[in-house]
């Protein structure tokens, strides 16, 4: 019992080791993936960004294209126009940037539009694709001002052109859109021209885009990251600062602490539970090697040579009594019942220090460390009487016993004085032990 409560103790003291190294190691690792995701971040907002700047060339340069009242489509996006005009030919750049856009958006992409307001005060919109909000843009329910001028006074955005503008764009905080529902965040990017704003770039995505950012790295990069906040068990580490956001242009950064725990036990456990099958796979290896399977004593071919090489130990050697007699008389496989009961009483007489090794086919020695010479003829006639008390098999079975100290000689010293008295017990009359003693 004490054993096996020794080797649970062993084994939870390792689990709760590389419990503690997985979690710290891991922990260090998400501090600098951190970093590493702060730096992605600007890297793909940046790219963002400079691939919306990338309409201004195109609708400066583009031709124009004449278009009646109403709704147009051409390829697949949607142009509105107020009155009969002269109109940008957009369809081509816009279905153009979309693509880039995605690369860096994905499926968070929601819609482009680009507002045109002419000299002439018409209104045209270009939307790809076009969704009822856009529809209600020049309703009765709508105003009668000009799209641009309304979102320009709703955003608080500057009208004049400015050159070196730090921010020439913005990006609003996340917002719900009302005709659908959908949480989304807009990038609205003015185009001048001749320092004259003529149109609006409207860039519409669904405002889970940063969290996916965030989720998309934690799987390239196998980190546990949250935004601040959105779990509760996180450990707040840094925050990124979001350019071209006036109001809440900060994400703040946490390291999910959950998640850690989860993985640093996953990792524990199952190294613990593989040195755990390493060490008992050792372990019935060395068994297969060293133990007799038929009787679960040692075997003789494993201990030898080791013992041979030690001194002062008590040496007992046991022989069953007439063996030849019982496999003649009772078969072979009733003398294997016989040896193994034998060896399981000899065993019920062992201590935890001792050896039982099989040395012969029913000739059995045991090894002991530190024993008196009545101690040991006391454990000698303990064994021999409990073999004796009771018949195996229906056969009544006696063992001759042969016993030394073996304090002041070596081991092949000890075993040859415990084989003779072993043959002096034999040949007193079978069943009975002898002790002798080193008289040198």
């Amino acid at each position: 019992m004490r054993e096996i409560i020794s080797i649970k103790n062993k084994y939870l003291k390792t689990f709760l080791f590389l419990f503690l190294l997985s979690f710290y190691m891991l922990y260090q690792y998400n501090k600098l993936e951190v970093n590493s995701f702060r730096m992605e971040f600007h890297e793909k907002i940046t790219k963002l960004y400079d691939t919306v700047r990338k309409i201004t060339p195109f609708y400066l340069n583009t031709t124009t294209v004449v278009l009646s009242k109403g709704t147009h489509e051409r390829g697949d996006v949607s142009i509105m126009v107020d009155e009969d005009s002269q109109v940008k030919n957009l369809s081509c750049g816009i279905s153009l940037l979309e693509e880039e856009l995605t690369n860096y958006i994905n499926d968070d992409y929601w819609s482009i539009a680009i507002l045109e307001k002419l000299e002439s005060n018409v209104n045209i919109g270009h939307f790809k694709p076009l969704h009822e909000v856009h529809e209600k843009l020049n309703s009765k329910e709508a105003s009668n001002s000009s799209w641009i001028d309304r979102i320009v006074d709703n955003e608080k955005m500057s009208k004049s052109y400015q050159a070196f503008a730090r921010c020439d764009l913005k990006l609003t905080e996340p917002y719900v859109e009302p005709l659908t529902g959908k949480n989304v965040r807009s990038i609205f990017y003015p185009i001048y021209e001749n320092k004259q704003l003529r149109a609006m770039f409207i860039l519409d995505m669904k405002a889970s885009v940063f969290l996916n950012w965030l989720n998309d790295f934690n799987k390239k990069r196998y980190s546990f990251l949250n935004y601040g906040g959105d779990h509760a068990l996180s450990l707040s580490s840094d925050f990124i600062e979001i350019p071209c956001t006036p109001v809440s242009n900060k994400l703040n950064l946490s390291i999910n602490m959950v998640d850690l725990f989860v993985l640093s036990s996953g990792i524990a456990l199952v190294i613990t539970f593989l040195l755990f099958s390493i060490n008992r796979s050792l372990y019935r290896f060395l068994s297969y090697c060293r133990l007799d399977h038929m009787t679960g004593l040692y075997r003789r071919d494993f201990y030898e040579l080791k013992l041979n090489l030690t001194f002062g130990r008590a040496v007992i050697v046991i022989d069953i009594d007439e063996f030849k007699r019982i496999n003649d008389q009772y078969g072979h496989q009733q003398g294997d019942v016989v040896i193994k009961e034998v060896c399981h009483r000899i065993k019920q007489h062992m201590r935890r220090d001792d050896m039982a090794i099989r040395w012969g086919g029913e000739e059995f020695i045991i090894v002991i460390n530190h024993i008196s010479n009545s101690e040991l003829l006391k454990r000698s006639e303990a064994i021999r009487r409990s073999i004796y008390a009771e018949p195996i098999a229906e056969i009544c079975v006696s063992v001759s016993v042969g016993a030394t100290a073996g304090k002041n000689m070596s081991f092949k010293k000890a075993f040859k004085l415990a084989d003779t008295a072993l043959y002096q017990s034999k040949n007193s009359g079978r069943n009975r032990v002898t002790v002798l003693e080193d008289v040198i």
